[in-house]
């Protein structure tokens, strides 16, 4: 991997399925979009996976729909991994890299973060996944940018469960207690081996949590984007 090379900065935000990021990120983008139009962010921010046939794959799988593979079955997690990394490949290439080199910045919802969350079950996996990273990009002739920030919305384990049982939202493959536990493990181990990763407690809820959560994690954002924190 290397230090992001191009005028435009590269964010990503973080964390396990129901810790606040996809709210956090509506959030950012509203102030941004209202109060610093001057601020040239990409919007509306992307997300990984990407909305293409890629992506569309990793979801199939993630639900059970996929014909030929089945989680835990004849795939696994690790191995699942590859089909993200090669929906990232895609993203950069097509979205990222042409936005960043042209200066503009970009807020991600989710990336290189994630498939080093969920595909790890060791923390030497965490390399093991890097350096399968290093590879596929090499054959794409693509770099391998690291983020100028990664945010990490935090939670505990009991905090997610509740906010999923109060969800409509169908659960995956990913969100069972076991599973999710090792996640949020690995993204505390995540913020603490890797550079310009920090750790956001995610724990309040309510409109007055969700405010504290954002003024905490505007003191990291908004100065990556040459906004001066408050």
């Amino acid at each position: 991997m290397i230090p992001n090379p191009y005028p435009g900065k590269f964010i990503l935000l973080a964390g396990v399925d129901f810790s606040g990021k996809d709210t956090q990120a509506s959030r950012i983008e509203k102030v941004l979009k209202v109060q610093y139009p001057n601020v040239d962010v990409l919007k509306p921010f992307p997300k990984e996976p990407t909305k293409t046939p890629s992506g569309q794959r990793i979801y199939d799988i993630l639900f059970g729909c996929d014909l030929e593979f089945k989680l835990g079955v004849n795939l696994t997690d690790f191995e699942f991994q590859k089909f993200y990394i090669r929906n990232r490949i895609e993203h950069f290439k097509d979205i990222l890299i042409p936005t960043l080199q042209s200066g503009v910045n970009v807020i991600c919802n989710r990336g290189i973060d994630s498939t080093l969350a969920y595909g790890a079950r060791t923390l030497s996996d965490f390399k093991r996944i890097m350096d399968m990273h290093e590879e596929m990009f090499v054959e794409a002739g693509l770099p391998l940018i690291w983020p100028d920030l990664i945010v990490v919305y935090d939670i505990t384990i009991e905090t997610m469960v509740k906010r999923r049982a109060q969800s409509s939202r169908m659960p995956d493959a990913f969100e069972v207690d076991k599973k999710a536990i090792q996640v949020i493990s690995n993204y505390r181990a995540l913020a603490a081996l890797y550079p310009n990763c920090v750790l956001i407690d995610a724990e309040p809820d309510g409109e007055e949590g969700q405010k504290a959560i954002f003024t905490e994690a505007r003191k990291n954002i908004f100065p990556v984007l040459g906004i001066p924190a408050k």
